[in-house]
């Protein structure tokens, strides 16, 4: 639901500055700026909700290929390296959160502070650590 209300504002905006920029030749430049920082958002709740389905990108080829323990064991590894990914990548973007509070680095046609739109980063990478985990001990109860 988050993620279709999000395309939503999306595609408003976008028509909007379409609308402005060929009808009334003054184009909306504030929208790019929330379009692309919603884009992020979408992104990144959307790859929480495909670790959670257990929908994400893997080598299913090889993998249905090993005998049943080795695939177990596989997942387990598979699930540490996602989870120790997306943590490196939220205590980043947490970093970067604080860098733009300290530098008080502002957006450039909005001028809102900067981290407004970066600490989607930490936020999003915590969600998906606990997806990660969460689908992981699902999938260790169902066997």
């Amino acid at each position: 639901m988050l993620g279709a209300t999000l395309l939503l504002v999306m595609a408003v905006l976008t028509f909007a500055n379409v609308i402005t920029r060929y009808v009334f030749e003054y184009p909306l430049a504030f929208t790019e700026e929330i379009e692309v920082n919603a884009l992020v958002w979408l992104t990144l709740f959307g790859t929480a909700s495909a670790f959670r389905r257990r929908r994400h990108l893997r080598m299913l080829f090889f993998q249905d290929k090993l005998p049943e323990k080795m695939r177990g064991m596989l997942n387990i590894i598979i699930t540490l390296i996602g989870a120790s990914l997306f943590t490196c990548l939220g205590y980043l973007g947490y970093k970067q959160v604080l860098d733009e509070r300290f530098l008080e680095i502002t957006s450039e046609s909005l001028n809102y502070p900067q981290w407004i739109y970066t600490v989607c980063i930490p936020i999003g990478c915590t969600l998906i650590v606990y997806r990660i985990f969460e689908a992981a001990l699902s999938e260790m109860r169902e066997k």
